[in-house]
């Protein structure tokens, strides 16, 4: 009797489990976000041949930004419990440089939600977020020149079977030269040495 209460009680867990991950959406992405890969910091991800939209329909590659410090994260915009924070988070990161670093930095925020967040979607959560800035751009692209982002950056995301996406909570600062500078992984996390580091880089130009 107590072997069989011992094996009923293990079949409910795992049923239990497998009904979690079955349900996926927003519950079980904000319980758990996917670690941010390793990257190659000597490679430039300016070397990548891929053209993306921004939110005003502009096409621009990641080499537009040449000489310019740039902050990268990527997000979608059906979440609505950690991509917030996120997008917040960059805002953070880019409102505590002075308005001289402010107009020398540019803002990526790109979606790998390729289906559903199209520039015209973008314009909206950009306005919804009072984002619509000119150093900022809401970016999306063909799905295999994101996923080739995503690596680069080392960003992990998935889609879940309701069409959610697990992923990587990660922004990234790269230097003029396209490389990557600072990560910062995880939400709400202390921003002051990126901004230090994307200053010094400004400095060193002038």
């Amino acid at each position: 009797m107590k072997t069989l209460i011992i094996l009923s009680g293990l079949l409910m867990a795992m049923f239990s489990q497998n009904a979690m991950a079955q349900h996926g959406g927003h519950m079980g992405h904000q319980q758990e976000a996917l670690k941010a890969g390793d990257i190659h910091p000597d490679h430039s991800l300016y070397h990548l041949d891929a053209e993306f939209v921004d939110h005003r329909k502009a096409a621009l590659s990641l080499d537009d930004f040449k000489g310019e410090p740039v902050i990268i994260v990527m997000f979608y915009g059906n979440c609505t419990q950690v991509c917030p924070i996120l997008i917040q988070d960059a805002w953070r990161l880019y409102s505590s440089l002075d308005n001289s670093a402010q107009a020398k930095t540019n803002v990526l925020a790109v979606s790998f939600d390729t289906e559903n967040d199209t520039p015209e979607v973008l314009k909206n959560y950009a306005e919804y977020e009072q984002l619509d800035l000119p150093k900022w751009h809401f970016v999306t692209g063909k799905h295999t020149d994101i996923r080739m982002l995503a690596t680069l950056l080392g960003v992990k995301y998935q889609k879940t079977g309701d069409g959610n996406f697990a992923h990587s909570n990660l922004i990234t600062v790269l230097d003029i030269e396209g490389k990557i500078a600072k990560r910062v992984e995880g939400l709400n996390q202390p921003v002051s040495e990126a901004a230090e580091l994307i200053t010094n880089m400004l400095t060193e130009l002038n």
